[in-house]
């Protein structure tokens, strides 16, 4: 029978549970927007407490992009002396650990704001260009892997999305021309550096097109994948909720491909988390909120056998943007 905390591989890394700690904001930064040494503390909690894999906090590829101001910048001039102590910190507990880097809103070469479809291919390999940049430094600083974020419509989720490329060119069409963006960043992570290459990956309203592209990726050089749900309600359907589509189509990726699968989607009960993992072919699941609540609750699961996060899902750490419990801190 599957526990959470079966000793389990994850790509080439062996890891302590089935738990995925994924992050989304930052905030918390001095003056200069350095790291903190609370920011340093909360991943030392993480990586000593039975989290599996942690994924850092957005760290934004663009410095005027629509989240800028709420998370690290990959331009900081400091940010490889800086995520090294963060790195070499988790890693004192075994733990590896990946860099989360995206972008929603595309202003390269002068150009503000472009859609999908007004880029040039002078565009596409300014952004690939950048991406490399970016992996070069997530290696430098020691990270084991990047997560690419290519799903909750950040810009490369939209040029894979059917409805919004239009595209009639190579990077345009068919299903394997709107991931070719992707697969030619992924192709240059790997050529250049040692990265565990982990993505995530929308839900589209076409489940077909959408497994058909976690297949290539996976087929492609994707060393795992993360499903993640569509912003928009309309592309649900109806009579089913967001988080059983989610079951139901992670555990279709898993059954097509040959590299991790992680669930998103807000569970934060140890019995249910453990029912789905032995009633389905999902190995792995992600967490947020709980980690906000109290980065330390996987330790009291795994000493009581069970055990349901705190965490009331009110989403003021998300709309607040900050990585701290508003109700925790007002107590």
């Amino acid at each position: 029978m599957k526990d959470i905390f079966d000793e389990i591989k994850f790509g080439k890394f062996t890891v302590p549970s089935r738990i995925v700690r994924t992050g989304l904001w930052e905030s918390q930064f001095d003056s200069q927007k350095n790291l903190t040494r609370e920011i340093i503390d909360r991943y030392e909690s993480l990586a000593k407490n039975n989290v599996g894999v942690i994924i850092t906090e957005l760290i934004s590829m663009y410095s005027h992009d629509r989240f800028s101001d709420y998370t690290y910048s990959i331009n900081h001039p400091f940010f490889i002396k800086e995520f090294k102590e963060v790195v070499d910190t988790v890693h004192y507990y075994n733990v590896p650990i990946f860099a989360q880097i995206g972008f929603v809103n595309c202003n390269v070469n002068g150009k503000q704001m472009m859609e999908v479809n007004d880029l040039t291919v002078e565009d596409i390999r300014t952004i690939q260009a950048d991406y490399v940049m970016a992996a070069k430094k997530i290696a430098f600083a020691g990270f084991d892997g990047v997560e690419l974020c290519i799903g909750n419509n950040f810009y490369l989720s939209r040029i894979m999305n059917p409805f919004e490329n239009t595209r009639d060119d190579d990077y345009g069409g068919s299903t394997y021309n709107r991931v070719r963006m992707v697969l030619e960043i992924i192709k240059l992570i790997k050529n250049m550096t040692d990265l565990h290459i982990h993505c995530k990956v929308n839900l589209y309203h076409d489940e077909k097109d959408s497994l058909e592209i976690c297949r290539i990726l996976a087929e492609n050089g994707a060393d795992s994948l993360q499903i993640t749900k569509f912003l928009s309600p309309q592309y649900f359907r109806k009579g089913q909720s967001n988080q059983d589509m989610l079951v139901d189509f992670a555990s279709s990726v898993s059954d097509e491909v040959d590299i991790p699968v992680v669930l998103g989607g807000g569970f934060s009960d140890m019995g249910r988390i453990n029912n789905l993992i032995n009633d389905s072919n999902i190995e792995f699941v992600s967490m947020q909120r709980p980690f906000v609540k109290d980065s330390s609750f996987l330790s009291q699961w795994k000493q009581e056998g069970h055990g349901k996060s705190e965490c009331k899902t009110c989403n003021n750490c998300y709309w607040k943007k900050q990585s701290i419990c508003l109700i925790e801190s007002n107590k």
